[in-house]
């Protein structure tokens, strides 16, 4: 969720699965960011996002690869 990546990752920080993975977030290499949640910070994202955690990841500054 949105709130997850606010929760465990810095400003600025990319999300990737390699990271979502070591810090514990996911259990196995297939994982989707859903929008539920909100985000305060500035991600870069290589995961996949439903269309909503996109739009949510973009409004605050981030992107989505």
């Amino acid at each position: 969720s949105l709130t997850t990546l606010d929760t465990h990752f810095k400003d600025g920080e990319t999300v990737s699965i390699e990271m979502l993975l070591e810090k514990g977030l996911i259990l196995s290499p297939v994982a989707k960011i859903l929008g539920n949640g909100k985000l305060s910070k500035k991600l870069t994202v290589s995961v996949p996002v439903s269309k909503s955690a996109k739009a949510a990841i973009e409004q605050a500054g981030g992107s989505v690869k």
